[in-house]
């Protein structure tokens, strides 16, 4: 790829990231546990960690029939899924004639339209199922991921996730079945000034087709859902969520059923801090993620390594007594950043900046050979406010020294792709003058990417 190529992707990813571009939506997959470990749901849950992602049971839908065929038949009919015994499948046709044609709301009124949206729905007072969004830690990454909360904040919000009608919120189950299916291109319209987004979470049925796309300030990220063809078959709960102002669209699905439950996603009070762990988040599916790749495989520094660098877009409360816990307290595209890079198996870390100027940075510099010359960032070799009780500064060498004892001047060159939004006081000091006098330098928290020199090989996490 030429120089031209990977400077044009640079300013394309810088200009997204600016734009918030790549914080629109996110998404995973929960594996449905075997049967041979099935029934173990809260063991599963308990001991999942971010290496040991959390799975399911299979699901489980109960619903009710308005018209027994047989007398004395209960009144109510469920399916497990995935369907691996007939008397599922049967259930599955089942359910299918069990619900009702999907509308969707145009100027006020639930309308039906075909050559809009054919779809099939269930209403939630009608039926029941076993998946919980919150104990499969999915509404914990929405939460950190699409609503972040702001440390110093007197209140912390969390996402409230609900089915709709069953508190007059959300939208209902849906079944879209192939040939045809589909829900062509729409905005949803928020059903309260606390309605920040959806959720919809793909039940484990057999179908091909039915992409969700979602798009939102000229991007666009695609969640396939289709059967797996390959030899891994392993059933999945999958999931997309995205903000209310995004457009989506569901493509025809081609054949089998393709099974939802859909959300609406609501900003409330929350219990405080976020815990920073992404067990149900699959990273490649997250927008940033493609972004990213493309930077890292083009190889923007030419073989010779060097670093990526993103100023943190959301403040962090990183200089009081106790240390922050980074990179689990991280929010938004903070945390997409983060987890995208590992998933690319980069070496990545969160660590404070001192920027120095241009005047204290030709000072330092002044004596110094070419090959010598100091870079203007120093990287603090950890977060917490740092007092300096070394004596006074008096001269450049001083200050070099002083930098050196906090953190270390980068050894290799910064692109930096964000621009810096928030600092926080660093370090204090005593500066030489006619007497001495305290004096204060700002960091500002930032992730870096390092890439090496080809030499050194593919860097490991």
């Amino acid at each position: 790829m030429s120089s031209d190529q990977v400077t044009s992707l640079l300013h394309e990813l810088q200009a997204a990231l600016a734009r918030g571009g790549y914080s629109y939506a996110c998404g995973g997959r929960i594996p449905i546990a075997q049967p041979a470990v099935a029934n173990t749901s809260e063991t599963q849950l308990l001991s999942s960690t971010a290496e040991q992602p959390r799975c399911s049971d299979p699901v489980t839908l109960r619903w009710d029939i308005s018209e027994p065929a047989i007398a004395g038949e209960p009144p109510c009919r469920k399916v497990t899924l995935p369907a691996t015994q007939k008397i599922d499948t049967d259930a599955l046709a089942s359910l299918l004639q069990d619900c009702q044609p999907a509308t969707f709301g145009l100027g006020g009124r639930d309308v039906y339209d075909e050559a809009y949206r054919k779809a099939l729905k269930m209403d939630p007072t009608a039926f029941c199922s076993t998946v919980d969004p919150h104990a499969l830690g999915i509404v914990d990454t929405i939460a950190q991921l699409l609503l972040p909360s702001f440390m110093a904040s007197s209140t912390h919000r969390a996402v409230e996730a609900r089915l709709y009608k069953l508190n007059a919120s959300g939208l209902p189950a849906l079944v879209y079945s192939g040939p045809s299916g589909k829900f062509k291109a729409h905005v949803d319209t928020p059903r309260s000034p606390l309605q920040f987004g959806s959720l919809v979470i793909c039940l484990p049925a057999e179908h091909q087709g039915g992409q969700l796309k979602v798009r939102h300030n000229g991007d666009e990220t695609t969640f396939d859902w289709s059967s797996g063809d390959g030899p891994d078959k392993t059933a999945h709960i999958e999931w997309a969520a995205f903000y209310s102002d995004c457009e989506h669209e569901v493509m025809e699905v081609s054949s089998g059923h393709r099974l939802t439950l859909t959300y609406n996603l609501y900003a409330v009070c929350g219990a405080g801090r976020l815990t920073g762990a992404f067990p149900a988040l699959d990273p490649a599916r997250l927008p940033l993620y493609r972004a990213l790749d493309g930077i890292i495989s083009s190889d923007p520094f030419s073989g010779q390594g060097g670093r990526l660098g993103f100023w943190c877009t959301h403040a962090y409360a990183y200089n009081d007594e106790h240390e922050t816990p980074f990179p689990h307290v991280l929010k938004g595209v903070d945390a997409a950043v983060w987890e995208s890079l590992k998933a690319l198996c980069v070496d990545v870390q969160v660590a404070p900046i001192v920027t120095m100027d241009d005047e204290r940075l030709e000072e330092l510099n002044e004596f110094q050979a070419e090959e010598d010359k100091l870079p203007a960032w120093i990287i603090g070799k950890k977060f917490g406010l740092e007092v300096d009780g070394y004596g006074e500064i008096e001269s450049s060498s001083d200050m070099e020294a002083l930098y050196n004892r906090w953190g270390s001047f980068s050894d290799s060159p910064i692109v930096w792709l964000t621009t810096p939004k928030h600092e926080e006081l660093q370090i204090i000091y005593t500066a030489y003058g006619n007497q001495g006098s305290a004096e204060t330098i700002y960091s500002r928290c930032a992730i870096l990417a390092t890439l090496p020199a080809a030499t050194q090989g593919s860097a490991s996490e």
